[in-house]
């Protein structure tokens, strides 16, 4: 009897079987290969029941084998523990407790997609309500009487001369068949096993079947390098040869040091030009700051207010600073002398301000910064003025005119100068969501090195849903370094690292996500003062918990829940990362994790967004 594929009931809830799903082999994929998708195969029952034995027959093991599966420890909390299939890389099996802490069903159902239930006498409610909650998934289910050899082997010792073993197990199977009858699942078929001989009674069958489901899934579900191809090959080399330098121990040392490079790199911007160019309001609209009265805004005026370099760094983001260089050609800084007065190796870019004309001073101070090795960019500042001034003729020319009149000016003096090909931007520091503002973002970020690109990127007020999207993107791409780290921590027995570590990795990236995306009170107070908006009004588009406080408690209570693209992960990390098939046992598991950290930082992203709309009343 064929296993159901169902997906809606009747009335009285008999089930309709929906046809086979179309084949559609991906183009250039070999069967079993991860370019076509794996199947996710949960084998679930209550403890004791032998999932650990049958997963071992499946996959052609013994007890004693390397990679098995532990047979009689005590179920441990948390979501399934996955065991890869040796011989076929698409095949991935998860054992999960039936009424194991942390592990209730309903939260895979979406995620697998075929459940062995298994049982080692007759199947009861609890297995009745998890096959029909299955079948209303649409899952693929088979049942499977574990220890059946040992009850052979009774009837054997009972019947005597009588035993005829192939009517034993025929009446075994129906006798199953019929518990599965009186809680209305039918009578399906049911697979005799013997977790102590793989190849005897039915589990080879299984396996078969397995298999061929393994063949129709792998063509119709998505391939799992979808989405993560974050993981780069370097990236994979280093963690492989990590492992093997010095096991998982050495895994969670080098990923723990690849986030802090990132998490601390520093990123020195040096703001320069004439006196009066407004760099400090430049320094200050960069880092979201509306006025120079606000606590720790650079001090602006008509005159030159800077008289050495003065460090500002992002709310928040100590480690990214602008540095407000005094006006070149001024007494004490003349061009001539000026990068060395400012301790040029100090920077890793320059920015140059010009609030007219690019002059003398600008091209000489840019050769010299050239001849040094190191990056410029112009910025004509003041264009808002510019275009006031020109409104007042009698017949005023259009905006994009005389931008592209001073942008066009200013490119051939820097060309004549031997600087061709310079970029030049025109800002305003009072209106910075306008003009070349978001080009001048993306040209710093395309051209920094990647570390510094996250540092920059992260700081950015979130002013605008362009930022708030490509913030969303770039943390996404360090979740699963966060995942496995606290999934390692607990599986290592490293000193002083035990389960409340990894809550404590989770609770300081969920913090920092918060901080990321605008949602901490010092950042919401800005924007408030910046849109007029009142603060709680602000504060009232924030929905999700963490966007409110960040506890350890809230963390446990997410982590409990997490579900999600766990298992596809996980998968995926199998193809990508040959030892994590020695991470699955891990304190917090990594697909739990994943999930959690995924969620949460969309959530976050959402508010941020809806903030940002009802402080402007617009989609910025």
């Amino acid at each position: 009897m064929e296993p159901w594929i169902t997906h809606e009931y009747t009335s009285a809830g008999s089930p309709f079987l929906q046809p086979e799903m179309p084949l559609k082999t991906p183009p250039g994929s070999l069967p079993g290969s991860p370019e076509q998708g794996d199947v996710s195969v949960v084998l679930v029952g209550e403890p004791g029941a032998g999932k650990s034995a049958l997963l071992n027959a499946v996959r052609g093991l013994s007890e004693d084998d390397a990679g098995s599966a532990p047979v009689g420890e005590p179920a441990k909390p948390g979501g399934p523990v996955m065991y890869p299939d040796l011989s076929q890389p698409n095949l991935m099996l998860w054992k999960l407790t039936l009424g194991g802490e942390g592990q209730h069903v309903e939260r895979w159902l979406q995620e697998a997609d075929v459940f062995v239930i298994v049982s080692d006498g007759t199947f009861g409610v609890e297995h009745a309500r998890v096959a029909g909650e299955a079948r209303a998934a649409g899952k693929k289910i088979y049942f499977a009487r574990t220890k059946a050899d040992l009850e052979l082997h009774t009837l054997k010792r009972l019947m005597e001369e009588r035993y005829e073993r192939a009517t034993a197990q025929e009446a075994l199977r129906e006798v199953c068949a019929k518990s599965l009858g009186a809680h209305g699942l039918g009578e399906p078929d049911v697979f005799l096993i013997s977790g102590f001989e793989p190849d005897a009674l039915d589990c080879p069958r299984l396996r078969e079947v397995l298999l061929q489901d393994v063949k129709v899934y792998e063509r119709v579900l998505k391939p799992t390098l979808s989405g993560f191809e974050l993981i780069s090959e370097r990236e994979i080399a280093e963690i492989q040869e990590a492992y093997e330098l010095g096991g998982l121990s050495e895994v969670v040392t080098r990923i723990q040091c690849s986030l802090e490079t990132i998490w601390n790199a520093r990123l020195d911007i040096a703001i320069t030009g004439e006196s009066g160019a407004g760099k400090s309001t430049f320094v200050n609209a960069l880092r979201g700051l509306h006025n120079d009265e606000e606590e720790g805004a650079a001090q602006t005026g008509v005159t030159e207010t800077t008289v050495q370099p003065t460090p500002y760094s992002y709310p928040g983001y100590p480690n990214v600073i602008l540095w407000d260089l005094p006006g070149i050609g001024t007494p004490n800084f003349k061009a001539d002398h000026y990068l060395e007065a400012v301790e040029f190796s100090r920077y890793d870019f320059f920015v140059i301000l010009a609030s007219e004309r690019f002059k003398e001073n600008h091209i000489r101070l840019a050769q010299a910064i050239v001849g040094q090795g190191k990056r410029f960019y112009f910025v004509r500042t003041k264009v808002d003025n510019d275009l006031a001034s020109m409104k007042r003729r009698k017949n005023p020319p259009g905006d994009e005119e005389v931008l592209e009149e001073i942008r066009r000016d200013s490119q051939e003096r820097l060309a004549k100068a031997g600087l061709e090909n310079t970029k030049v931007f025109l800002l305003s520091s009072f209106e910075m969501d306008k003009f070349d503002f978001q080009t001048f973002e993306e040209t710093l970020e395309q051209e920094l090195p990647s570390h510094k690109r996250h540092a920059f990127l992260l700081s950015l007020p979130n002013l605008s849903m362009t930022i708030i999207e490509k913030k969303r993107q770039l943390l996404h791409q360090e979740v699963w370094k966060v995942a496995l780290v606290s999934s390692l921590v607990a599986a290592v027995p490293l000193p002083g690292l035990a389960f409340t570590c990894d809550i404590s990795i989770l609770l300081r990236k969920l913090s920092t996500y918060r901080q990321d995306f605008g949602l901490d009170a010092a950042s919401l107070g800005r924007l408030a003062e910046r849109s007029g908006k009142p603060l709680e009004v602000l504060r009232a588009e924030v929905r999700s918990p963490l966007g409110r406080s960040i506890s350890r408690d809230m963390v446990v209570g997410l982590l409990g829940k997490a579900t999600g693209t766990g298992l596809v992960v996980a998968n995926f990390l199998i193809h990508r990362i040959p030892i994590y098939g020695a991470l699955a046992c891990g304190g917090i598991s990594f697909h739990t994790t994943y999930s959690m950290l995924s969620h949460c930082l969309e959530e976050l992203a959402a508010d941020s967004q809806r903030v940002l709309m009802k402080a402007f009343d617009s989609e910025i």
